[in-house]
């Protein structure tokens, strides 16, 4: 019998070995499967990871030819990937002329392993529109085969968007440029990075003359004490200013050429600590409004004179009312004729002084006629040169047009000698004095120059003397009534303020040009018409008595007892009215009322009210108005028209007998 103890053991050994490497088997191929499983589970979240990328993804041979793509390139060119796949990319259509050639460069490169991208190119879609792109590629190998990868993103919004900030870009800098406003963009440095045109415009300086604020400050304040001040408060507008616009400031500025500008600067700071100065010329509108002030003071003294020479006249109508009937009635060698003829005179000249402000406040009578300035300046040039020194040459170069202006030929002379005095006193040592005349149209360019003045044609009168000359601050206050350079008691300071009055009052303008050491030009302009000059006879109404019956309605108590008695001194019978309701109702009670002497301004109605109602109730009567000017504005349109007798105050005694029995007369 066989031992069969030591073969056992062999086999179980051989069946234990067995064992152990099935085991190892199972453990292999569990773990194969589980590799697997594993590298499953990672091609699904790859896959997953791409169908769901934000951006595109290709994937295609070495050769170009697609064979694989996400959803989002689906979404971006609008084609099926299934519509795609096997197709060459570069034969597909799917890339625009500029871009065909580049995409060949990319993948050319991307397949020789060098870096590409990101790179731009436009990809054509499924319905023809372009669609820009960026893109990314390179080499993978994958189960021992290499492929090229492509990453595109759309851009088409990011163009978008970068397109409409280059538009706005552009508009921002054609409003910039074009702006009515000069402006400067200073960076955190104080550099000047950005100027328009406009601030060229105004100062004259470039970016290359001012690069900076402080070469700025340098050249456009070059006074030390000015640019300090500006430097501060540039300095206090800016320190710890948010974003947003400053308040608004006023220098002077000196200009490349060397003029001066006054200009408002507003400082606005911005987001990014930059700020931006802009500034408007407002030179001109300060002058304007110098002017504008000027006048409304002249306007107001005006009337403030007006007012004055109207009270005044009312104490001079009285004064010199009486004064005549004294004189009438007193004998020739009366010891006391002499001081009574001396009231008169003083009051002849206080009477012209009230004319002096009248003219001045322009509501002095006045009486319109075609009148030539040429051939008045010719019959006043002997009566002019009586005016002048003998070391003083008088010339008059007259134009040969028609120079017909619709004028009162006594206020035209009295421009004539207030100037011909004027430029007497400023040639203390001898001179030359020219008066021209030329026909002269007012433009705009005009009224821009001096900030006033109505576009026609018109009449100039120019008076050029070689005097001592005037500077700016004289020059503006010239026309101001009593303001005058003479010594003290050698002038009144209303001559040339007569003349602003009078020049206004025909509707005309005045301006002087003058230096000191070199003279002084004044030039009148008066509106010129189309028509020829008539001569006005002047028939003397001579003093007469009378028996008619005269309604006086006058409220100044003076006045009114003057005229009372000195028409019931040559015969009239007089009845008296203190205001307009008590005129027309004396003028209703009696039906022997022959004239009515009414004032245009009194309480209760005044003279045209009067006048109104009296006409109504007959026709026929004689109305005569009494005033202290004219320009009332119930009597501006009837006297205008010729339409209403008047009579001016200060009322002399021989004016107003002449007057009424004129009227009377008729």
């Amino acid at each position: 019998m066989k031992d069969t103890s030591g073969t056992d053991r062999e086999l179980l050994e051989e069946i234990s070995i067995l064992k152990g490497k099935i085991k190892e088997l199972e453990e292999s191929e569990a773990r194969r499967r589980r590799s697997e499983q594993t590298l499953t589970e990672a091609e699904d979240s790859l896959r997953a990871c791409l169908e769901n990328a934000p951006d595109g993804v290709y994937m295609v041979d070495m050769e170009g030819n697609f064979l694989y793509g996400n959803r989002r390139s689906e979404e971006i060119i609008g084609y099926r990937r299934d519509e795609l796949i096997g197709k060459n990319f570069l034969e597909a259509n799917l890339l625009s002329e500029a871009s065909l050639f580049k995409a060949v460069e990319l993948f050319q490169a991307s397949t020789e392993g060098k870096p590409t991208g990101p790179d731009e190119i436009e990809l054509v879609s499924k319905d023809g529109h372009l669609v820009p792109v960026e893109v990314n590629a390179s080499v993978v190998e994958y189960m021992d085969q290499r492929f090229v990868i492509g990453f595109v993103r759309d851009i088409s919004s990011r163009k978008r968007a970068a397109q409409e900030m280059l538009l706005e870009k552009e508009k921002l800098k054609t409003l910039l440029d074009n702006a009515p406003f000069g402006m400067l963009l200073v960076d955190g440095k104080d550099s000047i990075v950005y100027m328009n045109t406009k601030f060229t415009e105004l100062f004259g300086y470039g970016i290359s003359d001012v690069p900076d604020i402080t070469t700025w400050y340098g050249r456009a304040y070059p006074d030390a004490g000015h640019r300090n001040m500006v430097a501060a408060a540039a300095k206090e507008d800016l320190q710890g200013a948010g974003p947003g616009p400053r308040k608004s400031r006023v220098f002077t500025v000196t200009c490349r050429d060397g003029t001066e500008k006054v200009v408002n600067f507003i400082v606005s700071v911005l987001a990014s600590g930059d700020y931006l100065m802009s500034c408007d010329d407002i030179t001109e509108m300060r002058r304007l409004e110098s002017q504008l002030r000027h006048a409304q003071k002249m306007e107001s003294i005006g009337t403030l004179a007006g007012g004055v020479a109207h009270d005044f006249n009312n104490i001079l109508s009285a004064l010199m009312g009486y004064a005549s009937l004294m004189q009438m009635k007193m004998e020739k060698d009366n010891p006391l004729r002499p001081y009574l003829e001396q009231v008169l005179s003083a009051s002849r000249k206080a009477a012209e002084l009230t004319q002096s402000l009248l003219a001045f406040s322009r509501k002095q009578p006045v009486t319109l006629a075609a009148l030539d300035i040429s051939s008045t300046i010719r019959l006043t040039k002997k009566l002019l040169k009586r005016l002048l020194t003998e070391d003083i040459d008088l010339h008059t170069a007259l134009a040969p047009d028609d120079t017909v202006v619709m004028a009162d030929r006594s206020q035209i002379d009295q421009i004539l000698f207030n100037l011909v005095t004027n430029a007497r006193d400023a040639m203390p040592r001898g001179g030359t004095l020219i008066i021209r005349t030329d026909v002269a149209d007012i433009d705009n360019g005009f009224t821009r120059a001096h900030g006033f003045g109505k576009p026609g044609r018109y009449v100039m009168i120019t008076i050029s003397d070689t005097g001592e000359g005037m500077d700016e601050a004289t020059q503006r206050k010239i026309f101001d009534p009593f303001f005058t350079t003479k010594e003290t008691g050698k002038g009144t300071g209303l001559g040339l303020a007569t003349v602003y009055g009078i020049v206004k009052q025909h509707d005309g303008y005045i301006t002087v040009q003058s230096e000191p050491g070199r003279g002084s030009t004044f030039r009148v302009y008066l509106p010129a018409i189309r028509a020829k000059t008539g001569h006005d006879q002047e028939t003397a109404v001579p003093l007469a008595t009378g028996t008619e019956t005269v309604l006086v309605a006058e409220d100044n108590e003076e006045v009114r007892r003057f005229m009372r008695e000195a028409l019931q001194e040559y015969g009239y019978r007089t009845v008296e009215a203190v205001d307009g309701e008590d005129a027309i109702n004396k003028f209703k009670e009696r039906s022997d009322i022959d004239l009515v002497i009414v004032d245009s301004v009194m309480p209760k109605k005044n003279g045209r009210e009067v006048y109104e109602v009296i006409h109504r109730a007959d026709p026929r009567a004689r109305v005569l108005f009494i005033s202290g000017y004219t320009k009332d504005i119930i009597l501006e349109k009837g006297i205008e028209d010729g339409e209403l007798d008047f009579i001016a105050k200060p009322l002399t005694l021989d004016k107003l007998l002449q007057k009424v029995r004129e009227v009377l007369s008729r």
